[in-house]
């Protein structure tokens, strides 16, 4: 019961953000709707791996919804930094211009990569730690899992050959071997 609840309450929380961002996505071209799936399983496989009580998925929605916002215009940020710094490079843009471009890139990334910093003080502030360790494993192991999908050629709309698609499996497993190994020296160390 407490596992049902806790998805409905992630469900409801996500879906607020998630209509915005299909308006968005139709506007555009739309995605054919692969990536609402895609979150939509991940929102079951965090809420499973996690193991939330109502009240922390209460607490712990929002602020994923918070962090997943932040990613995504962090990440709008160093790809409109990088397409102005390669563009400035075409030009033959003056040195004093390049640099500016050049530390603008330099600071969107590190705007970029100070994310998951802030939001792990919030997080921790609200929710055991456990809870938030819990959340970054998973969120690996969801990665894992989709880089395993895509070397077996299950997102739609992607096309590749049978070679690329062996590879990008063996690539998969290679990933997950790693992490296991690393999991498992993690318990060793322990």
């Amino acid at each position: 019961m407490k596992k049902v609840i806790s998805v409905l309450c992630a469900l409801v929380v996500l879906s607020m953000g998630v209509s915005a961002q299909n308006h968005q996505g139709q506007r555009r071209g739309g995605d054919n709707g692969w990536r609402e799936r895609v979150r939509a399983e991940k929102v079951a496989f965090l809420t499973q791996e996690i193991d939330l009580t109502e009240s922390e998925a209460q607490v712990f929605w929002p602020i994923y919804n918070e962090i997943q916002k932040a990613q995504r215009e962090g990440f709008e940020e160093v790809k409109k930094a990088y397409d102005a710094m390669a563009k400035g490079v075409e030009e033959k843009k003056d040195a004093k211009e390049m640099e500016k471009l050049v530390k603008a890139y330099i600071d969107a990334k590190e705007k970029h990569e100070g994310i998951e910093t802030k939001y792990l003080n919030k997080l921790l502030k609200e929710l055991p730690a456990e809870k938030v360790a819990r959340y970054y494993v998973a969120e690996e192991k969801f990665r894992h899992q989709q880089i395993g999908r895509l070397g077996n050629g299950s997102f739609p709309n992607l096309r590749m050959s049978e070679e690329q698609k062996q590879q990008w499996k063996e690539r998969g497993e290679q990933m997950k071997e790693q992490f296991r190994n690393w999991t498992g020296q993690k318990k060793e160390d322990e």
